[in-house]
């Protein structure tokens, strides 16, 4: 079966390289999907779980880090610091604000760090100083065309970039980083009410805990200092900004990638079937000589997985280019298409598709008459 279906497809290259390429294309957008959707799960997922801390205090009946920024009471640290087993106790300031620069308005979140929580790691540049400076996503740089030694304006301040952030990236707030001396200083100068409560100068506690000592423990200590706040470790706030961000944008994604699977089936279908039919008088022959159902439904599947082999290849070739394509128009957005999780995903679609659109024929060719294909 594979020996006589791979003959059929040398037998007209020019047939076969169209087919590839039709069929490449279309999977192509089923990876890019896919790709996209892992990418902003990763992206918002990220920073919250790669913060330096084994314990993170935040508002109460507030399970977000940054897509819903808490306050905390200004005692909090020092209750906080107060408990057995804790080591230390960093506080960070979450502020949304508005980067407009270049013609372009990108909403960002602002955070403010003390000892700890700042950048994850630089791309370039260094850490900010209490100075008029701040630290920029890289992929917010880029969308502004923002470069090193640049200024922006935030809070009516304006800033010198002297670091450009990885691994701080979120299509929804993409993180800036200033030293708390600096937010002081900003919040003095744009006259934001700290004062009357409406806004507090500690959005989350950074806890370290005295190594050795039982986390499970200290955080029941923590929750009973802290009534006003919950406590989570960077791992769950991190899964729980995913998940907030599947929510939001997660059906549509799943919705346009279930719209590219029934196009590749109906794709595979159609490249299956007009083979089929430009094949009838060898597939006659073969019914002549005794073929059963079962082996012409055999040669229809390895053919449409031939086509699926040599397809792949250049689909994920032409996916990374599309990928490429979107990170240029908006670097906030970054499909994952090598990622094992979409390639497995996706992988897995168009082989599902393959067959079932390769079987689309096979009606056709059980009420196939010789005979009649003899007489033509």
């Amino acid at each position: 079966m594979l020996y006589w279906s791979w003959k059929q497809w040398i037998s007209e290259p020019k047939r076969a390289v169209l087919m590839i390429a039709v069929y490449a294309a279309v999977l192509s957008l089923v990876l890019l999907f896919e790709g996209l959707r892992v990418g902003i799960h990763d992206d918002l997922r990220l920073f919250p779980a790669s913060l330096p801390a084994d314990l993170v205090a935040i508002e109460s009946g507030n399970s977000y880090f940054a897509l819903a920024p808490s306050k905390l009471p200004q005692l909090s640290r020092l209750r906080a610091e107060s408990v057995n087993g804790v080591a230390s106790v960093s506080p960070v300031m979450l502020l949304p604000v508005i980067l407009n620069e270049s013609g372009r308005r990108t909403p960002a979140m602002l955070l403010a760090f003390d000892d700890a929580g700042g950048p994850p790691s630089l791309a370039s540049g260094r850490m900010p100083t209490p100075a008029p400076e701040i630290v920029l996503d890289k992929n917010l740089a880029a969308l502004h065309g923002i470069v090193l030694g640049d200024k922006v304006r935030v809070l009516d301040n304006k800033l010198t970039v002297v670091g450009l952030s990885s691994g701080s990236t979120s299509p929804f707030t993409p993180y800036v980083f200033v030293t708390y001396d600096r937010l002081i200083d900003m919040a003095l100068d744009a006259e934001l009410p700290f004062a009357t409560g409406d806004i507090s100068l500690v959005s989350a506690l950074l806890v370290e805990v005295i190594p050795g000592q039982d986390i499970g423990s200290v955080r029941a200590a923590l929750e009973r200092a802290l009534p006003d706040a919950d406590i989570f470790t960077p791992t769950e706030l991190g899964e729980a900004d995913a998940a907030f961000g599947d929510r939001l944008i997660g059906p549509v994604l799943y919705l346009v990638s279930g719209i590219a699977w029934v196009i590749a089936l109906l794709t595979m279908s159609m490249l299956r079937y007009g083979e089929v039919r430009s094949q009838l008088r060898a597939f006659g022959i073969q019914k002549a000589l005794g073929a059963r159902p079962l082996w012409l439904a055999g040669t229809l599947l390895c053919g449409g997985l031939i086509l699926f082999a040599f397809s792949l290849p250049p689909a994920v070739l032409l996916a990374t280019l599309l990928a490429r394509a979107v990170s240029l128009w908006d670097p906030l957005y970054g499909a994952r298409i090598v990622d094992m999780a979409v390639l497995a995903q996706g992988i897995g679609v168009m082989f599902m598709a393959s067959i079932a659109g390769s079987l689309f024929p096979m009606r056709t060719l059980l009420r196939l008459d010789p005979a009649v294909v003899f007489q033509r």
